[in-house]
């Protein structure tokens, strides 16, 4: 009997522990080394201790059976904390702001996949998959294997403890810049791609996009192109400015990847037309998109005609939005 108990001891151990992800947490030299040698890809689980969504994976994700063992079995798994050691290190030198991120890299150090943000299990498995299929990868010969660069100390304070970083006005960034001869370089796109650098150095962005694409990936230059867009938008709607919006508009159509570019837009109008409140015109884009598109996104209906509903007097938007409640 005793032996019997020792038995299923050993076996319910063994079970627990296949349950659990074998994080490989040494320095990213080891990291690399071990991925290296067991031709293994590194994913890398982003966090930071204040990151609410961090910790639902955490508890949800990342003790499903399912990814668990997919992870094991084909990932060296790594959990770094991105304000602090290798984790501060890399989120610099790729310009990680969001939380979580899970990085990909190939067995010879390369990132060549990234998802950001929160996904359940069956969504995550997905992303896994797409890490380790080549179709999937994006290429961005610019970044260096080093993870140990020299940053002007603005960019640095600009990362690190949640709370305790300083951020730099756009003269400094500028500044910085105009004193630069290779605007190519690794450190100079971090720089480029983290600040806003006034509209000279938008212009040198977009006049060189493809090139800025080719090195640093398209996901790195997507990121810069949003960027520009919500400081133009906000800009936009601040000044009431109808040009400055239909240049937003006009910079996703052409930049933003072609299947997000109808959602940024519908989204962009809602944005200006709720802060500019020119109810009128925003029940009338929001009609217009129900109309074509369907009832997809209930929250963003059910926030306009809320919206409506506390600040428009017009009879006719009212009336809009009451046939779509109806119906959300």
């Amino acid at each position: 009997m005793k032996n019997i108990l020792v038995i299923l001891f050993i076996a319910f151990f063994l079970s627990a522990s296949a349950q659990e992800m074998n994080y490989y947490n040494k320095s990213w030299a080891e990291i690399k080394a071990r991925a290296k040698a067991e031709h293994k890809y590194i994913m890398v689980d982003g966090y930071t201790e204040w990151c609410g969504w961090c910790k639902v994976m955490d508890k949800e994700t990342m003790v499903d059976p399912k990814t668990v063992e997919f992870v094991n079995r084909n990932f060296i798994p790594v959990k770094m904390d991105m304000e602090r050691g290798d984790g501060l290190k890399i989120s610099r030198k790729y310009n990680i702001t969001s939380y979580p991120t899970f990085m990909f890299f190939s067995p010879d150090g390369e990132n060549v996949y990234v998802a950001i943000g929160y996904r359940k299990p069956d969504g995550f498995m997905e992303e896994l998959k797409n890490s380790l299929d080549n179709s999937k990868h994006f290429s961005a010969p610019g970044f260096s294997a080093s993870i140990d660069l020299e940053y002007p100390q603005f960019y640095m304070d600009a990362f690190g403890l949640n709370g305790k970083r300083k951020f730099p006005k756009t003269e400094e960034v500028t500044a910085y810049l105009d004193g630069q001869k290779d605007l190519f370089s690794e450190v100079n796109w971090a720089v480029m791609a983290r600040f806003q650098a006034g509209e000279k150095y938008k212009k040198v962005f977009f006049d060189n996009i493809a090139k800025y694409t080719k090195l640093y990936g398209q996901a790195s230059v997507n990121g810069k192109v949003k960027m520009i867009l919500y400081s133009d938008l906000q800009d936009a709607y601040k000044n009431k400015d109808e040009s400055k919006f239909n240049g937003v508009l006009a910079i996703v159509d052409k930049y933003v990847p072609q299947e997000e570019r109808v959602e940024d837009k519908e989204d962009f109008t809602i944005t200006y037309y709720t802060e500019t409140k020119d109810w009128v015109r925003l029940a009338k884009a929001v009609d217009e998109q129900i109309a074509k598109n369907g009832y997809k996104n209930t929250e963003s209906i059910n926030s306009v005609s809320w919206n409506l509903y506390e600040n428009c007097d017009d009879q006719s938007s009212l009336k809009k939005a009451t046939g779509w409640m109806a119906k959300v």
